[in-house]
């Protein structure tokens, strides 16, 4: 069984996770298989130690561990640092070094720095108010009862009765529903 002091400087130091520490965090993921925390260090264990069950496992962790972004850390945490060290160092006018990462598609960011492209409107750009939709052209494929209902929640009945006589061509089998709202709206246009 591992020791408390030796779980907590593994957490803190993955980097000495190696064969010696194997099978003690094995034994303690199968004694307490809910355990998320030694679930994860035995995982990166079986990374560090380039062990052929890790990619299976890797599989299980995924599911037996809710917080699969801790789990992506961990296991990450040596490509962070191996990028951390693949870092290019500018000088600059007053001679301090600052070091900068070295980012993948470097160069095509900076060529689209300078080039400033801009995008130009194709054609005339209308105001909102000038644009006006016909009724004409509407299809009939937009006709629904929630149209409907939001023509009746605006008090425009009239166009609720057109929907609702369009929708009843449209679907026979709901004839007898479209037929009592049509009869409930032109009552309420007869009681304005």
């Amino acid at each position: 069984m591992i020791s408390k002091s030796a779980f907590l400087n593994y957490i803190k130091h993955l980097e000495q996770l190696d064969v010696n520490s194997l099978p003690a965090i094995k034994d303690l993921v199968q004694q307490y298989p809910y355990f998320q925390a030694a679930r994860m260090l035995y995982i990166r264990n079986l990374k560090n130690t380039d062990d052929l069950s890790y990619h299976a496992e890797l599989k299980k962790g995924a599911i037996n561990v809710p917080d699969r972004v801790r789990l992506e850390q961990i296991m990450n945490k040596a490509a962070s640092e191996k990028k951390e060290q693949s870092t290019v160092t500018v000088v600059a006018d007053d001679a301090n070094i600052e070091s900068v990462p070295q980012l993948k598609h470097h160069d095509l960011i900076d060529n689209f720095i300078t080039a400033n492209p801009h995008i130009k409107p194709v054609g005339e750009v209308s105001d909102v108010e000038t644009v006006v939709l016909d009724n004409t052209n509407v299809t009939d494929s937009i006709f629904t009862e929630s149209l409907a209902k939001i023509y009746i929640k605006q008090g425009q009945y009239d166009k609720a009765i057109r929907i609702f006589e369009k929708l009843n061509l449209k679907y026979p089998e709901k004839s007898s529903y479209f037929a009592d709202q049509i009869r409930f709206l032109k009552k309420i246009i007869e009681n304005r």
